[in-house]
């Protein structure tokens, strides 16, 4: 993967290697989610994977009920590329 860096010090990732960092941030989210379901009694674990012109972001967390910690509508991410895996909803 090759960072270009603009004159200001701003980095940019070419739209290849956006591609890259998702489909390797997809894999470690397909991991960690089976890992969440191996457990007794299984996790409920929701990963957000992006990236974007200046970066790469990988996040995780338990699934709570009232807890977000993205945008439900994708298509509002304009300026990033992102993937949500969850591996079930909380029971009420």
């Amino acid at each position: 993967m090759t960072v270009d860096v603009l004159a200001d010090g701003e980095p940019v990732i070419a739209e290849a290697d956006q591609r890259l960092l998702l489909a390797q941030g997809l894999t470690l989210a397909l991991h960690i989610c089976h890992l969440g379901r191996s457990t007794e009694p299984p996790l409920q674990i929701r990963c957000i994977v992006s990236a974007g012109t200046t970066n790469g972001t990988f996040r995780f967390h338990r699934i709570r009920t009232g807890q977000r910690w993205h945008h439900p509508n994708l298509d509002g991410y304009t300026l990033e590329k992102m993937i949500v895996i969850d591996t079930g909803s909380p029971s009420s």
